[in-house]
């Protein structure tokens, strides 16, 4: 069992717009499955647990593993098994683990999955009715495109939507001996303007905007500017934000400019996210396309 959690997303008080019409159809004629938007960005999607449901669930790539709310636990008697730490953006905490026989959305299904029981009463507060949130350890099963122009999600287990997917191939980043990269993270390497090496930072759907753990990262440190923005992750707890130089991105053959980031005020990265350098929100594009299996991404611009 993993003994070490990671939950990466935080939630800042300033979000990126996003524009959505509705589609019914994904690439290879997968099936579709609706994601509804709250507050502009935060992705929504109906999950079956143990054949009950369906359940409302936020859909977090950032996020390594399937999380329950204690009041759906106590509804589908979940037995809490071990105790296991849960570190995230600036926090640390305990929670326990719980066994789920099945995990489903649609027909695409995940058997026996360890989910870690954790109050979601936090994230509720941004008048979301969640039940669960919907971790890396569920979508790495199948090959993922989260369409945000069409508001849905497609799921794949048989390959036929990747001839579909034309775009550059993005490697996502794979552990090696002595990194510290979490096994089922969807991260890429990105070029900032203002850093000199490239950084790694994680795909998160659960994230409103972009975010380095590490202000330091980039060269241009000295034009840092506090802003008044408060940000708050899965503990509640409410956090000063800096807002960071924009920066010009560069990921693969994809340019984006004046790309807003942000970091956390007077703290350094802490050990629970050493493996990468923050977070690049799904948000940013119009398409991401997630290849598990052979480990790369296709991201679609705006």
């Amino acid at each position: 069992m993993t003994t070490f959690r990671r939950f990466a997303s935080l939630v800042l008080a300033a979000g990126i717009a996003t524009t959505l019409s509705a589609e019914t159809h994904c690439p290879g004629n997968v099936e579709s499955v609706p994601l509804r938007y709250v507050n502009g960005y935060q992705m929504i999607v109906a999950v079956s647990v143990n054949h009950s449901g369906p359940y409302d669930f936020l859909l977090d790539t950032g996020t390594q593993f399937t999380m329950v709310d204690p009041s759906l636990a106590a509804e589908l008697h979940l037995s809490n098994q071990d105790s296991i730490p849960v570190d995230g953006t600036g926090f640390h905490a305990a929670a326990s683990s719980a066994q789920l026989d099945q995990l489903a959305i649609g027909s695409h299904t995940v058997a026996h999955l360890e989910a870690v029981v954790y109050t979601l009463k936090n994230l509720k507060s941004f008048d979301l009715h969640l039940r669960g949130v919907l971790g890396e350890d569920f979508l790495q099963h199948f090959d993922m495109l989260i369409d945000n122009g069409h508001k849905m999600l497609c799921l794949d287990e048989s390959s036929a939507m990747r001839p579909d997917m034309k775009g550059n191939h993005i490697a996502l980043v794979t552990p090696v001996d002595g990194d510290d990269v979490p096994p089922n993270s969807l991260i890429i390497p990105v070029r900032l303007s203002g850093a000199v090496q490239p950084l790694r930072l994680k795909l998160d759907s659960g994230a409103n905007a972009p975010f380095l753990y590490n202000a330091s990262k980039l060269h241009a440190i000295v034009h840092l500017r506090v802003a008044s923005l408060h940000g708050g992750g899965a503990d509640g707890a409410q956090r000063s934000i800096i807002a960071l130089p924009s920066q010009d991105v560069k990921i693969g053959t994809l340019e984006f400019s004046k790309v807003p980031f942000f970091a956390l005020a007077g703290t350094a990265q802490d050990s629970g996210t050493s493996g990468f350098d923050g977070l690049l929100t799904v948000g940013l594009f119009r398409r991401a396309f997630i290849c598990h299996a052979e480990h790369f991404a296709v991201l679609e611009p705006r």
